[in-house]
């Protein structure tokens, strides 16, 4: 039996045409692969880096689907099909537009896959594949496999791997599809597990993928100081809480980390509806010079076209990013995305301009925003990355700690670069 794994990516993507420069490689096809039983042969593609060979001689194909790459997977499946192979899809658009993915598969599977795809795969052998597989029950941590890298074509990404301690988000935010897939309730790795990947990690700058690397304290404490000693420098996201745990942060320096991506989303307070884990501007700017006082790079994202904004938020925003020199800054333009909350008001509001999955992607507006034009939103989250990443930007938000420096440029390059090519696509 052979078994070709795929993430489709639509042309549009600004990184495929880059062929990846400064992504990273898709955890999800590796676990896939690293679940399929012995003695089926294994070809695992991320279009991301490497273009789809239409002509392997595949018995059955799994998809990993997004939303923004939903049209072009329909596309993939359909030639696949008409070459006879079966086709089962997977990943957070399926899981939400069963229906929809089933024009094009042979089968979906509805939230993560650990505890179904040997079932599957079974299924498919014997020939009873049934059309749903819906994962009701998450799987437990401990039985999250090590994923198969490689499988994947690693030397073209950015870093090579990366590595996942903990699964679940408790805040619930309404525009959020993560929590639609992944839940709300924490799963922890065994601390051990965590360590020797981290151990065989082949380099020095590593990444977790967590949605908030100290969701349990006692547990992140237990995994940092189980890193101290082992050379390596991480980055990961994580809540502004740990600034009020000095421990915390005295561990998370101590153990490497060079960077934590915090989720700010907005520094407008009316927003707080929507994002339940907003706090004011000014217990943010404490926060940033707690954690900065470790030797921790602080990094942003927000989000722009909430209905409390309008075209002032767009300035305060780059300005408290500038003010604060957060080291990387990410404006996203919110995004409706299907199963969503944020997705069921927009529409009962009439505000959704269309359905064209390829859109629904952070980059482009595929709402009617409340407060301002399409045409302002645009230009003015132009202008918000245009002076966050000028050469003068860069070079004044330099960060104090040499190690972080090269990390840095690296990201700050890269944000440049995509500011780019999106104000040219």
């Amino acid at each position: 039996m052979n078994l070709h794994v795929i993430a489709p990516r639509r042309k549009e993507d600004i990184w495929r045409k880059k062929r990846a420069t400064f992504t990273l490689p898709p955890m999800a096809l590796a676990i896939l692969a690293a679940l399929t039983p012995a003695g089926i042969n294994i070809k695992v593609t991320d279009e991301l880096v490497d273009d789809i060979d239409f002509d392997y001689p595949a018995d059955l194909v799994a998809l990993s689907v997004n939303t923004a790459d939903a049209f072009h997977s329909y596309e993939v499946a359909d030639r696949f099909r008409r070459a006879g192979a079966r086709i089962v899809m997977g990943g957070i658009h399926p899981s939400v537009m069963p229906d929809e993915a089933l024009l094009h598969a042979d089968s979906v599977v509805i939230g993560e896959a650990e505890n179904k795809w040997e079932g599957v795969i079974d299924d498919f052998i014997n020939n009873r594949l049934k059309e749903k597989y819906r994962s009701d029950d998450k799987p437990a941590p401990e039985t999250i496999p090590r994923p198969r890298w490689d499988l994947l074509n690693t030397k073209k990404y950015y870093l090579p791997r990366t590595i996942q301690a903990s699964r679940g988000c408790p805040y619930g935010c309404s525009f959020c599809s993560s929590t639609q897939f992944f839940g709300v309730k924490f799963r922890l790795r065994p601390v051990e597990k965590v360590v020797e990947e981290v151990r065989e990690y082949p380099g020095k700058m590593l990444v977790f993928v967590d949605d908030n690397i100290v969701c349990k304290p006692d547990y992140s404490r237990e995994l940092f100081s189980a890193l101290r000693g082992l050379g390596k420098m991480w980055v990961a996201q994580s809540s502004i809480d740990i600034a009020k745990d000095a421990t915390l942060l005295r561990l998370a320096s101590e153990s490497g980390c060079a960077g934590l991506l915090i989720g700010f989303e907005s520094i407008t307070y009316g927003n707080r509806t929507d994002i339940k884990k907003l706090r004011t501007a000014r217990e943010y700017e404490e926060a940033i010079s707690v954690i900065r006082s470790y030797g921790i790079g602080v990094n942003g994202s927000f989000v722009f076209g909430f209905d409390a904004d309008d075209l002032d938020t767009f300035h305060s925003t780059v300005d408290f990013v500038l003010r604060n020199r957060l080291e990387v800054s990410n404006y996203c333009k919110l995004t409706p995305f299907p199963g969503t909350r944020l997705f069921r008001k927009m529409d009962e509001e009439g505000r959704l301009l269309h359905r064209d999955w390829s859109k629904y992607d952070r980059y482009n507006i595929v709402y009617q925003p409340k407060n301002f034009s399409i045409d302002d939103f645009k230009r003015y989250t132009d202008d918000a990355y245009r002076k966050t990443y000028s050469i003068s930007s860069i070079i004044r938000r330099t960060p104090g700690v040499v190690k972080n420096i090269p990390y840095y440029y690296a990201l700050n390059l890269s944000y440049r670069f995509g500011a780019r090519a999106l104000r040219n696509s």
